[in-house]
Formats: C-alpha cells, structure tokens, sequence
C-alpha cells in the first residue's frame, strides 16, 4: 500500500511545480490614487441692474477749510509784556492779542508831540514878524529884500511842522506795533508760553483761524464740472457728526489740474452756528446739468480700484469681471451707477454678494436665495 501512494505523491507535486506562481508570495501593489475633482466654483446671486433716470446730483468729497488762516508776528523787536487772549477764545476783529514793552516807543512818540509844537510856535512867531513886515512895507518903511527874507523864514517854520507832524506819525505807527491785533474774526489756535520772552519780527506768536467763514475745495471731472456753475447750492454734511448745512459754489476753476485731470472747485459754507469744525472731512452733493440714465446696484458689488470704483458682474460664461463705474449715489444697500462707457453692457449681471477674495476672471456658480 506504501508502494502505491509514493508515485502519486510525487505527480502532484511535480503539477503543482509546474503551474506558475504556485509556491510564491505574489507581489504587494499599492492602490490607484483617487484623482481630485477640481474646487467648485464660489455659488452667488446674480441679479440683473435696475434701469433708472437719474437727475445729476454729483456727490464729493473733500475736507473744510478756514477761509482766512494765519500765524501772526510782530513787526518790531521788544520784549512780550502781555498776552491778551485765551487759547480757543474767539475774538472779534481788531481785538488785541498781544503787546510788547512799549516804554520807550511810548517817549517817542511823547518827543515827537513836543517837536511838533515847538515847531508850531516857531511857525506862529515867524507868521507874526511876516505880517509886521508886511504892514511896515505898505507905509514904504520896509524893502522888498526884508520882506522875503521874512517870507521864507515863514516857510521854512512851516515845512519844521511839516516835519515834526511826519515824524509823530512814524513814532505813533510804531508805538502801534507794539500791539498785535486780529485782523479778522476768529479763534485763537496758538499763543506763547507767557510773556518776558525776547520777540523777534517776523516770528509767529499768535495763531488765528476763521472758524464763520469756511470753504470745502474738492474737484470734479470735466463732465462734471460743465454742468455747474458758481452761485449753485450744495448740501453740505460731516459724517463723523451727522452735522448737515448749506453751501454755494463760489469757484469752479477754468482750468484742469494736470496731476489729477480734474476741475478743481470751491464751496463757500457759511458756519454761524459754529457747528462745522475746521479741518473735518465732509461730503457735498450739488446738482449737475439735466437727468441721465442710471443702474442701481446692490451696494455689496461695489469695489474701490485706481482711485475710483468697479462693480462685480458676472456674464454669459460665468466669470467675474470688474466693470468700472462711476458712484452718483449710495443709501443703505443700494448704489446708484453710470458705467464709464456710458451703457451697461448686454448680458452682464451684478454679483449681489461677491464671495471673499474673488478676482477677476474666477468662475461663478448662480446660486443663493
């Protein structure tokens, strides 16, 4: 029986021998690596813009500027002997600021008075002896020799007068310079430390600035600026304070600025109530000439670019663009637009709400509520 089994057992394994693979490990392979889908695009609404007419309201904005504005100086040297007004004291023109010593002007001017009339009395003594004169040379008791002689000492007396009034004049303007004084209305924005200081002409001592009588420069484009003329009102409001008023246009300037091709402009703003602070950024809205055609947009497209603004639109294709627009108007969600070309392009749509960090040329998926 052991006989028997041993040549079948080495038939099987020399079958087994002969399969191929049989008696080896079979290689490991790695799995195929699952290729990525490509990131879908950002979704958003797009909303077709609003076709309006809109009467030209040109919006602007600048910064308020005193009318008159100034650091004052004395115009003589001397000594500073007082300060006549607070910092932040609005003072009236012609108040007084400041003053020096003015000891020794003040003796001027008194030995210039006294020149004066000791030039006066030799005057009256001169005139006196000319009309003596003149009597004794009616009676023919005099020459006609003496009597010019005692002509021109006469006028000589006179031109002395003259003289010393001219010199009291120079000594009281002087005196006068000692004293600093508004020459307009105003609030005082700078003054010295206190007073003793040696003060030099020229040097500013005193700051002055017009705070009823303000101007709002700003600049327009050339399109703008054809449609308005000086007298024409404009609303004129801060947006830090909520604070509204009246303006004119007093100044549109003939001429276009080349740094910035734009018309430069200026709005006379009247602040008698004071409530218009000097140096504060504001806004002013003036009407333009006739109406136009306007889109009003969802304010959320707006995007500022080279000095001035886009909207996002996407088209037909799906791909954000950029179109470049010009802002007339924006109230809460809203903006009010005119495309630099003049007409909204066929097909475009607005992006409601653009997706953070979109650029041009990025696809956009419609979607939203």
């Amino acid at each position: 029986m052991t006989t028997t089994r041993a040549p079948i057992l080495g038939l099987l394994l020399a079958v087994a021998a002969a399969l191929p693979g049989c008696g080896r490990e079979r290689p490991h392979r790695a799995p195929a690596a699952e290729a990525k889908p490509p990131p879908a695009a950002p979704a958003a609404r797009l909303v077709a813009p609003e076709r309006v007419r809109h009467s030209a309201r040109i919006a602007v904005t600048g910064a308020l500027e005193a009318r008159q504005s100034a650091m004052l100086a004395m115009s003589v040297p001397g000594t500073l002997a007082r300060i006549a007004v607070r910092r932040g004291e609005e003072v009236a023109k012609g108040a007084l600021l400041a003053a020096l010593d003015s000891a020794a002007a003040g003796a001027g001017v008194r030995q210039a008075e006294a020149a004066v009339a000791a030039a006066k009395a030799q005057l009256a003594l001169a005139e006196d002896g000319l009309a003596r004169v003149r009597r004794i040379a009616e009676a023919e008791g005099a020459s006609q020799a003496q009597l010019a002689e005692v002509s021109a000492r006469r006028d000589l007396a006179a031109a002395q007068v003259s003289a010393a009034e001219a010199q009291l004049e120079q000594a009281r303007i002087h005196l006068a310079h000692h004293e600093l004084r508004a020459p307009f209305a105003g609030v005082v924005t700078q003054l010295p430390d206190g007073v003793g200081i040696t003060v030099a002409p020229g040097v500013p001592v005193v700051g002055l600035v017009s705070v009823r009588d303000l101007v709002f420069r700003t600049s327009l484009t050339q399109q703008e600026a054809a449609g308005v003329r000086p007298g024409a009102e404009a609303a004129v409001s801060v947006p830090a304070t909520g604070e509204r008023g009246r303006g004119t246009v007093s100044a549109v300037v003939p001429a276009v600025d080349p740094e910035t091709n734009r018309v430069p402009v200026e709005i006379a703003v009247s602040n008698a109530s004071g409530r218009f602070l000097p140096g504060a950024s504001a806004r002013a809205e003036l009407e333009g000439a006739g109406e136009r055609d306007a889109w009003r947009v969802p304010a959320a497209a707006l995007l500022q670019r080279g000095g001035g603004h886009a909207v996002w639109t996407a088209g037909g294709d799906g791909k954000a663009l950029a179109l470049p627009v010009r802002l007339l108007s924006e109230e809460r969600d809203l903006a009010l637009v005119a495309p630099d070309a003049g007409e909204w392009p066929a097909g475009l749509r607005v992006v409601e709400a653009p997706p953070l960090g979109l650029e041009e040329g990025a696809a956009i998926a419609e979607g939203g509520r």
